[in-house]
């Protein structure tokens, strides 16, 4: 019987494998294109966020009276030796007193707040309790007197211990009605910073403003 020899040709197969290796190195060649596409969209955003910053280091510059039209300026004034009125006669003796007062003027010396805060110190606990309820029934009356509501001024009565303190606040300009809660008279009309510290110096207040370190 005949054998038949089969030669391989010296190339053979040798296509074959080119054409594995070059479909095998196809992805690969694509995954570095895209690797390489986002390294130049993330250098590029890179780039503009430098730009930006490097932009925003420039001066600001501000045209106008602003901030001067928002400056504003404030008084303070308090006492260890007047009462306040508002609040009737207590009948207890109290350790230490103190009325406090203090203003917010506007940029044009116009008065846009003011609040007044009267600390009253007893020996005990219980002697301010009963101070308080004084204190408060006197200041509803007067209140109700003039047909103002229980909440006017924001009055606000508070113990700590055994001090009371009556906090009181107006934001609107002051009247015939309201002057006399913060200790001025009806013929004093005060318009200035000056002239609310001027008053309050002369009923024995010791005052000090934001004007003066001007």
């Amino acid at each position: 019987m005949e054998e038949k020899l089969y030669f391989k040709p010296a190339n053979y197969g040798k296509g074959k494998k080119k054409e594995q290796t070059e479909q095998k190195s196809e992805p690969k060649t694509e995954k570095n294109h895209k690797a390489l596409k986002l390294v130049i969209v993330l250098l590029a955003l890179v780039i503009i966020v430098a730009v930006i910053i490097w932009l925003l280091r420039g001066k600001t510059t501000t045209t106008g009276q602003y901030p001067a039209n928002i400056r504003t300026d404030s008084l303070e004034c308090t006492s260890n030796k007047l009462d306040y009125e508002k609040i009737g006669t207590l009948n207890i003796i109290t350790i230490k007193k103190e009325l406090e007062l203090k203003l917010l003027f506007s940029s044009n010396d116009e008065l846009k707040s003011i609040n007044l805060k009267n600390f009253l110190t007893f020996d005990t606990a219980k002697e301010a309790t009963s101070a308080e309820a004084i204190a408060h029934a006197a200041f509803n009356k007067g209140l109700s007197a003039k047909g103002y509501n229980s909440e006017q001024f924001e009055n606000k009565f508070t113990l700590m211990d055994n001090q009371l303190v009556l906090t009181i606040h107006n934001d609107s300009q002051l009247n015939e009605n309201s002057k006399d809660y913060f200790l001025l008279a009806p013929e004093e009309s005060p318009n200035t910073l000056h002239e609310f510290q001027k008053i309050y110096e002369s009923k024995g207040f010791t005052c000090k403003s934001t004007q003066e370190n001007n």
